[in-house]
């Protein structure tokens, strides 16, 4: 019971120091520590109320500096495509999507880390708008479909040459909306009992609490250069957990 728990405290912290650090990637992370000691039913939805929460709090930190004009075709794409993914959840092979998406992870990032400068689209206003809305759209499907809601937009920012902080305060408040979208799509089809949650919360709060805060410092320190390595290197952490 210690060990379960110990081990439910150490992802969730850190889980929660890769959001506070990068904004995105807490239910990859979180699930391949808490496998080994929960249901995988408990998991979804645990993992779902916690990312929610934590990037709610992130989210809100810099809620000043969102730039909605960037943000909206994101979320407009992302509440069209997510209902979509939630019906293809119920007719398409998730495993198989899910190994052929982190192949493709796996080689945007490995390539990328190998290049010396990272392409920038340079893309007109409209063009862009619509390129963004896609993106948001594509990535709610994921989301609906495979809780892989996050990835792509990370990318986008990146190749949409955004500093590290304009990134972030585009992505994240997606991953957020989207979020909360997909919860209350699929939350509904998870059937256990609700009070198994508490303990399991109650644990993982206080070390998500501590890696939030320490990952927010990293954040904040860390090089452009240094956190596109980072998130480049997340992508292909992730890509390679989809494997198995």
């Amino acid at each position: 019971m210690w060990f379960d728990l110990a081990l439910i405290a150490v992802g969730g912290f850190v889980a929660a120091l890769v959001v506070g650090s990068a904004g995105f990637a807490f239910a990859i992370v979180v699930t391949g520590v808490w496998l080994y000691v929960l249901p995988p039913a408990q998991i979804v939805l645990l993992a779902s109320i916690c990312a929610t929460v934590l990037h709610a709090v992130s989210v809100w930190r810099y809620r000043r500096e969102i730039e909605f004009r960037l943000l909206w075709p994101f979320v407009i794409g992302g509440a069209l495509g997510v209902p979509l993914g939630v019906l293809a959840l119920q007719r398409l092979d998730t495993a198989l999507f899910r190994h052929l998406f982190g192949v493709f992870m796996i080689a945007y990032s490995g390539y990328m880390l190998m290049r010396p400068r990272i392409p920038v689209l340079q893309l007109r206003p409209g063009i862009a708008r619509a390129a963004d809305g896609a993106v948001g759209w594509v990535s709610g499907i994921l989301g609906g479909f495979a809780l892989l809601h996050g990835t792509l937009p990370t990318i986008w920012c990146g190749l949409r040459g955004w500093d590290k902080r304009r990134s972030r305060y585009i992505y994240q408040p997606y991953i957020l909306i989207t979020g909360v979208l997909v919860m209350l799509c699929v939350g509904t089809t998870i059937k256990f009992e609700k009070s198994e949650l508490i303990l399991p919360l109650a644990v993982a709060a206080p070390a998500m609490a501590l890696g939030l805060w320490a990952g927010t410092r990293v954040f904040d320190k860390i090089s452009e250069e240094l956190f596109r390595r980072l998130i480049l290197c997340l992508i292909l952490a992730s890509g390679i957990s989809l494997q198995f």
